[in-house]
């Protein structure tokens, strides 16, 4: 069946529907339109928007048609919002190559602390987020919450983002930028106290006045403390 579609338009508002919205909702949703509330043609509605529906329906009743569509929706909303829309990053072994700047170096990780990238200097030791090193969760807790670093986005970036942290853990953290974020998004963030790279979890965006901030979760890839904490110097970062 031929779907006809309007460019602008958003299938699930179309249909009355969240984006995440199952099937089964999404199939009542268009019944009740066509039928109940008269959409269809046979019951007084336009063919305009009896289309329009069919061809939503068409789309989002799909699994491949609407994960297709989804991403579409995705790219708009970056590009809406002036964000430049990127893919995913590439699949990077951190045992070979950086995770940040994705470049092979000849590193072999161990426990030391001071091992870094040779091109963009991010730090190399991998954070295995299925388990908390006992040296990190130490160091964590001498560090505090909140803290103000510098957010990279590319490794050659000439000059970091401003951000704040908050709620800091070993796997990851909490920080307010101007900075727009996508989840899955690499990035790295420098500070006094410690050097990481993290992939983008979640983000929310908050207006506070005339500027809106994003709201970003974090979770650690690759991490280094900076210096000493509170007396306790990490031999594990």
């Amino acid at each position: 069946m031929s779907c006809v579609i309007e460019e602008e338009q958003d299938y699930y508002a179309l249909l009355g529907v969240e984006r995440d919205a199952p099937l089964s909702a999404i199939r009542a949703s268009y019944r009740r339109l066509m039928q109940r509330d008269g959409s269809h043609p046979d019951r007084g509605g336009s063919t305009r928007t009896a289309a329009l529906l069919n061809g939503a329906y068409a789309v989002l009743k799909d699994p491949e048609q609407r994960q297709l569509y989804d991403a579409r929706l995705d790219i708009l909303s970056h590009i809406a919002t002036g964000v430049e829309f990127e893919p995913e990053p590439a699949v990077i072994d951190p045992l070979s190559n950086c995770l940040f700047c994705e470049q092979p170096h000849s590193n072999i990780l161990d426990d030391t602390d001071d091992v870094g990238c040779g091109t963009c200097g991010s730090p190399l030791r991998v954070v295995d987020n299925r388990q908390t090193d006992p040296n990190d969760t130490r160091a964590v807790q001498r560090l505090g919450r909140q803290h103000d670093v510098l957010i990279y986005t590319h490794w050659n970036q000439a000059k970091g983002v401003a951000a704040s942290t908050a709620d800091i853990s070993p796997h990851g953290l909490k920080l307010t930028s101007q900075c727009r974020l996508r989840p899955g998004q690499r990035i790295r963030i420098r500070g006094e106290l410690l050097d990481a790279v993290g992939r983008v979890t979640h983000y929310t965006l908050q207006d506070h006045g005339w500027r809106t901030l994003t709201v970003a979760g974090v979770s650690f890839l690759t991490l280094r403390f900076m210096r000493p904490v509170g007396g306790f110097v990490s031999q594990h970062v």
